[in-house]
């Protein structure tokens, strides 16, 4: 459960919404205002292929992120749930995922500009996907 956290850099109230949509995590992006509902697609990396069986994630029980937290509590108690994110960001970077294909996966907006004129690619937002191994 803590694979899939690391893996797609969910925010922990996203994981209720996450599905699989053929080589893609989508869950709703939970930090978009106005009420606007944006979904944000993350690839099944190399390194988040192990956690996915037959078409399902492996998460946890209903998807309880309480649960969640308080096992990451008991297994590292200096660190909260939110920490796999931000190393999910650092390895991305690391990879060398493209600034664009990263901003898509962890849900960031481009900017107004870049948000009416970007318009990424399945077929790209795999290949840097393909990126995330070490």
């Amino acid at each position: 459960m803590f694979a899939v956290a690391l893996y797609t850099g969910m925010r922990p109230n996203e994981y209720e919404t996450a599905k699989i949509d053929g080589k893609f995590i989508v869950c709703k992006n939970s930090k978009r205002k106005n009420g606007k509902v944006e979904y944000k697609k993350i690839p099944i990396s190399p390194m988040l292929a192990p956690y996915v069986v037959d078409k399902e994630l492996v998460l946890i029980e209903n998807k309880n992120v309480n649960y969640l937290r308080t096992k990451m509590k008991e297994a590292l108690p200096n660190h909260i749930l939110y920490d796999l994110r931000t190393t999910f960001y650092s390895r991305l970077k690391e990879c060398g995922v493209s600034e664009y294909a990263l901003s898509e996966f962890m849900g960031h907006s481009l900017g107004a500009l870049g948000n009416t004129y970007t318009d990424l690619s399945d077929e790209y937002l795999l290949k840097e996907g393909n990126k995330f191994k070490y």
